[in-house]
């Protein structure tokens, strides 16, 4: 079990043993009084123990006011009847009066406000009438008992002796029934409040966890993206040049060692790539190169021209800023093309790439002559479909057309204008 249900637990259960001591304390007070006045009373034994009995269940509801919430108000009703039928209490050296004016009756009220602060707006609402028809039947049973006929003092008048005594009478039956159930329905209004935070904390904390877990997993794609970007570089170069050296390692030993040290070169360049790379799922304190950008063009364009491939570079405008995802991506996009140049054309064929930079965009095209299927499409392979999504969600295109004799592939990548600044 969870903290949070340990600590529901316990406040339950110092709920419920509060209300055990409210009905232990209202019983002493109110209904040893109230007890000792029907014991007192000329009437019947029956009655007497029926009355009593009742005032001991009524009193017993109330430690069950906030657990059962409508059968303790139905039980606080059912007594509040039973004592407003009930003939008049006429203990000796007191005046006779209504025994729906016993102190017991004052438990009405509490669980009365229980079940408006506890239950649902409908039950609450039911409850206030049920308690309003009690009131009016209280009221008129009590106007209609020959002991209310005589003055009471300071609150009648010469010419209309009880008038005042009604309206107030009245007014204190109507306190007693709205003033609780007021009290019970801000309570509920608290209470439903407090919930509808707490469902909006949750709601929050469920929302940061799913940005969470979309931050890692597209934290995951972008990683998987440049593991790709650098093995299946690095891993085509380095095949080339070991194809070649195998090829002239006969004939010409010394150019067999330079291939060997170029496929060095690029395997520890790999290999940093890499280790920079894994760094950040590990979350180790590793020193980590920082991300290629088109700066680094030159020396991509060298390490492939070292593999026998031929490339002609043509850059042409003034270059413009990119942000750094999208001249990490330009970047990629030429070194994922170059790498495809060499898997499935080899180093035959030259290879030209343009950079076209417009007051908007870079278009970057690498074009080599090849023979194949003519065919048009956004990317094929792992590779290009990843680089086509990244260049996507920068707002750019790619495209790759393969023709006869010649494949084309054309990225355009949105300048960086300063308006996110």
């Amino acid at each position: 079990m969870n903290g949070s249900g340990l600590v529901t637990r316990g406040l339950r259960r110092h709920e419920l043993v509060a209300d055990a001591v409210l009905a232990l304390l209202l019983a002493v007070v109110l209904g040893s009084v109230t007890t000792r006045t029907v014991l007192a009373s000329s009437w019947s034994h029956d009655l007497r123990l029926t009355v009593i009995g009742a005032l001991a269940i009524g009193h017993l509801a109330v430690a069950t006011r906030r657990l059962l919430p409508v059968p303790s108000f139905a039980v606080e009703c059912a007594l509040a009847l039973l004592l407003v039928l009930t003939p008049p209490l006429d203990a000796a050296g007191v005046e006779p009066f209504s025994a729906v004016l016993a102190p017991s009756v004052l438990v009405f009220p509490v669980v009365l406000y229980s079940v408006a602060a506890w239950s649902d707006a409908r039950t609450s609402w039911l409850a206030i009438a049920v308690s309003l028809l009690g009131a009016v039947i209280a009221v008129a049973r009590m106007w209609g008992a020959d002991y209310l006929t005589v003055a009471q003092p300071g609150l009648s008048s010469a010419s209309h002796p009880t008038d005042s005594w009604l309206l107030f009478l009245s007014l204190s039956v109507l306190a007693t029934v709205v003033g609780p159930w007021l009290l019970g329905r801000y309570r509920r209004l608290r209470l439903l409040y407090v919930e509808e935070l707490e469902q909006r904390a949750l709601r929050e904390e469920a929302d940061r966890e799913a940005a969470a877990r979309v931050a890692a997993e597209q934290e995951r794609h972008r990683i998987a993206r440049e593991m790709h970007d650098v093995v299946a570089h690095s891993l085509a170069v380095m095949v080339s040049q070991a194809e070649g050296g195998r090829m002239v390692s006969a004939q010409d030993p010394d150019r067999a060692a330079a291939v060997l040290g170029t496929i060095s070169g690029v395997g520890r360049d790999a290999m940093r790539d890499m280790r920079g790379i894994l760094a950040v799922l590990h979350d180790a304190d590793v020193a980590t190169s920082p991300q290629p950008t088109l700066a680094d063009l030159p020396a991509l364009v060298d390490s492939v021209e070292r593999t026998g491939l031929a490339i002609r570079l043509d850059e042409r405008g003034p270059r413009r800023p990119l942000c750094p995802t999208g001249d990490l991506a330009t970047y990629r996009f030429l070194q994922e093309a170059l790498t495809n140049v060499l898997k499935h054309a080899g180093t035959s064929t030259p290879v030209t790439v343009d950079l076209q930079w417009r007051d908007d965009a870079v278009e970057v095209v690498v074009h080599n002559r090849i023979d194949g299927p003519t065919r048009t499409h956004a990317g094929a392979g792992r590779g290009l479909a990843g680089m086509s999504e990244r260049i996507a969600a920068l707002g750019g295109t790619l495209q790759v057309e393969a023709g006869r004799r010649d494949f084309r592939v054309t990225a355009t990548v949105p300048v960086d204008d300063g308006s996110d600044r």
